[in-house]
């Protein structure tokens, strides 16, 4: 069960399809319960993967309007002979645990909202105490068998939230690492179509939400062109997920520092069109307050990208400074002008790149991602 499939934008989506497909290239019938996402992304279809919308699942996941949704999922749930049930992330969670009775079959949860400590857990109601009972509730209301994390940040997190250690399993997210590496040959293609020649152009592969501290990157830009005025920055602005205020105050700020010409904002881009934004980008920046991974970096490091980034949880168990990235304090922005100048000198950069690709392969690659919930799976059902 998803809010969303196939994906829109995001790494969490392109996730889930991710290892829908893998479990289906493995011989295993697979069915998404999700919101229906409009005639275009309906068409989609792949392998043995079997899509199913659920009655009012969108208005439920958005705003817990959820009396069809519940409805529908009672019987969808109930009435069919399921072996296993996988619910990503706290809302959509939400819906089953209210039905658990009716659902013999063992479940698993992943969670994939980045949270800020007394801030937010999810994002729902913008209540830091509200969300957190809610998260310690539904972990015990859904009794999932396990609780499968993407990275390390997320196992603390789902400990901090009250789910039992002993069903915790860590399986590192993956990216299909082979589709990634085919920069090289959209390269000319993908800049010649924004507009870039000889520019220095830094890819911020982030939707527009303020934990992305995308001004830091636009303060950055406007330090760095005082010597190097052929840099440029690459900004996403995905369909139904940016935050519309946030992306105003970023355009003021981008005029305000005399960059706006220096900023391309890339419109309604969807997961497969990022290899295309690598291709396009010679580096790739993620600049953000808090993460839980970091999707993206690695989705850069495989297109043979050099990455930069705010050190924070979850950043840190992908890059090593000065090895596979550059990271710098979250928020410093000097320290990031200085961190694009390196990249854009090209001093050791190669060596970099390349050790940052050979891990993303060997450590994070799609097929890894797969064989790991597959094993957690057969502790279940086998």
């Amino acid at each position: 069960m998803a809010q969303r499939y196939p994906p829109i934008a995001g790494g969490g989506e392109t996730h889930i399809q991710n290892l829908a497909d893998g479990l289906s290239g493995r011989g295993y019938d697979v069915t998404v319960l999700t919101s229906d996402p409009g005639a275009e992304a309906r068409r989609y279809r792949h392998a043995g993967v079997s899509i199913e919308y659920v009655d009012g699942f969108w208005a439920a996941c958005q705003s817990l309007e959820c009396k069809d949704a519940v409805v529908d999922l009672y019987a969808r749930l109930s009435g069919r002979a399921w072996d296993l049930v996988h619910v990503f992330n706290h809302v959509p969670a939400l819906l089953p645990s209210w039905l658990r009775a009716a659902v013999p079959q063992p479940v698993c949860v992943s969670l994939f909202e980045t949270q800020v400590p007394a801030g937010r857990v999810f994002g729902l109601w913008g209540d830091y105490a509200l969300e957190k009972a809610l998260q310690r509730s539904l972990f015990g209301q859904l009794a999932a068998e396990r609780v499968i994390c993407g990275s390390e940040a997320y196992r603390r997190w789902a400990l901090a939230g009250g789910a039992a250690e002993e069903r915790i399993r860590v399986v590192p997210f993956g990216t299909e690492t082979r589709r990634f590496a085919r920069a090289g040959a959209l390269r000319a293609v993908a800049r010649q179509a924004r507009g870039l020649g000889g520019e220095f152009a830094v890819l911020v592969p982030a939707r527009p939400v303020r934990r992305k501290r995308i001004e830091d990157a636009l303060r950055a830009l406007a330090l760095v062109r005082r010597e190097r005025p052929g840099v440029r920055l690459m900004l996403t602005l995905p369909d139904r997920t940016a935050d519309s205020e946030y992306v105003g105050e970023l355009r003021l700020l981008a005029a305000d520092l005399g960059q706006s010409d220096a900023v391309w904002w890339e419109r309604g881009p969807g997961w497969q069109d990022m290899p295309e934004l690598y291709a396009a980008a010679d580096a790739v920046l993620l600049p953000s307050s808090h993460e839980g991974f970091g999707i993206a970096l690695i989705e850069g490091m495989a297109a043979g990208r050099p990455v930069i980034t705010s050190d924070v949880e979850g950043h840190d168990e992908i890059v090593t400074h000065a090895e596979t990235g550059l990271l710098y304090p979250a928020g410093d922005v000097e320290a990031l002008a200085d961190r694009l100048r390196a990249v854009a000198s090209g001093a050791g950069v190669p060596g970099m790149v390349e050790r940052a690709r050979e891990l993303a392969r060997a450590r994070f690659d799609v097929a890894a991602m797969v064989a790991g919930h597959h094993r957690v799976y057969r502790e279940l059902v086998e």
